[in-house]
């Protein structure tokens, strides 16, 4: 086994990771990037909501941020992190290609995953008619048929919020909503059709949306679908090295550092809401604690 030294390990090579690894290099510190090449928004049709990059295909945002660090001296590693202990001060980890890294500090950018309802049909159109956030989407939906599928919370405030971008809308709960027959009255008496009967499958026709059936053999045209998800860390390893989970985040203080000395966390995996450019602004504040901490550790004196 080849073990390779390096300052900063960054796992993960999304927005956010490939943000921290441009603030490090910039900083003249000797970063790798070991990316497994799952991006959380990979099935997405366009980013949105990023200034400069409005509308760019997911693929094409990340050959540019891989560029970006590259010019200024990262390494990206198409590869995947299956160990990782401690070695004296430092972070040995250990990647299914059979290499090894050695770093001083880590920084987990490994997002999360976006678990979809129970429904048939959902999974395959993810992405393109089937998104999960009125923020990166509802744009693109405005004045369309649209439904809300899922229950509880999270689909109260998708409902809220895509009432601001069309007034045909539907919540199909597949069974009880979830919230109190108060906030069923309140959506019901604003013109959101609320159908609690069991759904049977979302339908396509080549490969586009084109509405919901109903167990009981109804059938609901729809251009869009958002589904209410539930999200869990996308990798084992946060918890592997020890760090806190709470629901589906790590852990973090505010610039991103966890409880285990050395391991700070970037983007979605610390912060599940965010944005791609919140996961990036985030993790420009974590690369800036992470190389802060080093400079102290340089003079070898307490701050």
């Amino acid at each position: 086994m080849t073990v390779n030294e390096t300052e900063v390990v960054v796992v993960g090579g999304g927005a956010a990771g490939l943000q921290a690894a441009l603030v490090l290099a910039r900083a003249r510190r000797d970063v790798t990037v070991v990316d497994g090449g799952e991006p959380r928004n990979a099935r997405a049709r366009a980013v949105h909501n990023l200034a400069g990059h409005e509308g760019v295909a997911p693929a094409c945002l990340l050959e540019l941020a891989r560029d970006d660090a590259r010019r200024y001296g990262a390494r990206i590693v198409r590869d995947a992190v299956t160990e990782a202990r401690q070695d004296g001060s430092r972070w040995l980890l250990g990647l299914r290609g059979g290499d090894a890294w050695r770093a001083r500090a880590l920084v987990l950018a490994t997002g999360v995953i976006e678990e979809l309802p129970p429904v048939e049909g959902l999974d395959a159109l993810w992405g393109g008619d089937v998104v999960s956030c009125p923020y990166c989407h509802g744009w693109e939906a405005r004045d369309r048929p649209v439904a809300v599928v899922g229950t509880g919370e999270r689909a109260w405030r998708q409902v809220l919020l895509l009432r601001r971008f069309t007034g045909d809308l539907a919540l199909l709960t597949g069974g009880p909503a979830g919230f109190d027959g108060e906030r069923l009255a309140f959506l019901r008496d604003a013109g959101v059709s609320v159908r609690e009967e069991p759904i049977a499958r979302v339908v396509a026709e080549e490969g586009r949306l084109s509405g919901v059936a109903f167990a009981g053999g109804d059938f609901l045209p729809r251009d869009v679908v958002f589904a209410a998800t539930s999200r869990r860390q996308a990798s084992a390893l946060p918890a592997a090295l020890g760090c806190e989970i709470d629901g589906a985040a790590v852990v973090t203080d505010r610039t991103g550092r966890t409880a285990v000395p050395g391991v700070w966390a970037a983007g979605s995996c610390a912060d599940p809401a965010l944005t791609v450019a919140g996961s990036a602004g985030h993790a420009t504040t974590t690369a800036i604690a992470v190389n802060d901490a080093l400079l102290d550790e340089d003079t070898g004196l307490t701050p």
